[in-house]
């Protein structure tokens, strides 16, 4: 489905150049993770560390979630028995290498799904969200690519927070059945996982951006409410999220323009080196630091910049 073209409109990028930028986007992403883990010192683990060690339990037959306590972890398992089914097949691959194919493959997704109408896009790759997706090695690149590609969107259903808030944007029928039929299979894989997901859910700090300082301002977005980006960063007031700088991820689709694209990688950045000034450690070491960061150079100029649109639905993605 072709939607209508952005204010700075081009002739789309060709399929074999999107090809050729998406493996060497993904290539990139891939090394860098495995040389940052190589050179961390030992017990140093990437946020996706805890699906790999709980999936390999689960092909054991053994609870996923049991075998995740605190300590040693840091944290519980907070993602669903889907999120594990889709890290399965990435358990054959030790995990030193199996976190850059994970990322890699994630990114490659993204800046195939990204480029189809724009280069300018790119600026994404940039950004200090796409920096912290690497660094931790999570799931938000590959999400972004299962919003823009419907056939893909039942992905949305590993991690459920996130993918309700990119589905409230650009909601489709696939991502809705793809995602039932997904947790159907996962159910036949383990009946009992979903007690077992919410018992660990339950014991974490996340907590939706709207009971934070100034969060109830990204509900502005409703005022715009027929378009799509406005009601993603509705959605992003709503569920419950960290501090952290991959969280922002989504937002690069409110960019409609090469400069907006350049500022949104810009902005993300510089929230990056600012978090640097302020409390290290563990999140949810310098949540609240990091919460005002996100306010005013991420959360804020996104709501300047959707509150001056038209509230209209037009798009300047492609969706397909």
């Amino acid at each position: 489905m072709q939607v209508a073209a952005s204010p700075d409109s081009s002739v789309p990028p060709s399929r074999t150049w999107r090809a050729t930028v998406s493996l060497a986007a993904g290539l990139v992403a891939g090394v860098f993770v495995v040389v940052l883990y190589a050179r961390q010192r030992p017990g140093v683990i990437s946020d996706w560390d805890p699906t790999w060690v709980a999936t390999t339990a689960l092909l054991r037959g053994e609870s996923p979630y049991g075998a995740i306590q605190v300590p040693p972890w840091p944290n519980w398992l907070l993602y669903p028995l889907p999120a594990l089914l889709l890290t399965a097949p990435f358990t054959f691959i030790p995990l030193p290498l199996a976190r850059g194919v994970f990322a890699g493959i994630g990114t490659a997704a993204f800046t195939w799904a990204v480029t189809r109408q724009h280069r300018w896009t790119l600026y994404f790759l940039l950004s200090g969200a796409m920096l912290w997706s690497w660094a931790v090695v999570q799931w938000a690149p590959l999400l972004v690519a299962a919003i823009l590609t419907p056939w893909l969107s039942w992905v949305l259903a590993v991690k459920p927070t996130s993918g309700f808030a990119l589905w409230s944007g650009w909601p489709n029928r696939m991502a809705v059945i793809g995602g039932l039929l997904f947790v159907g299979l996962s159910l036949l894989v383990r009946p009992g996982w979903i007690p077992e997901w919410l018992a660990s859910v339950s014991r974490t700090s996340h907590e939706p951006h709207l009971l934070r300082p100034g969060g109830f301002l990204l509900l502005l977005g409703l005022l715009r409410w027929r378009r799509p980006e406005a009601r993603l960063l509705a959605a992003l007031a709503l569920v419950p999220q960290t501090t952290a700088l991959y969280e922002t991820l989504p937002l690069a689709l409110l960019c409609r323009s090469r400069p907006e694209a350049a500022a949104f990688a810009g902005l993300t950045m510089l929230a990056h080196l600012v978090f640097l000034l302020g409390p290290q450690g563990p999140w949810p070491v310098g949540a609240e630091y990091q919460w005002w960061v996100l306010l005013v150079l991420v959360y804020l100029p996104a709501i300047a910049s959707v509150l001056t649109r038209p509230n209209e639905p037009g798009t300047q993605w492609a969706i397909g």
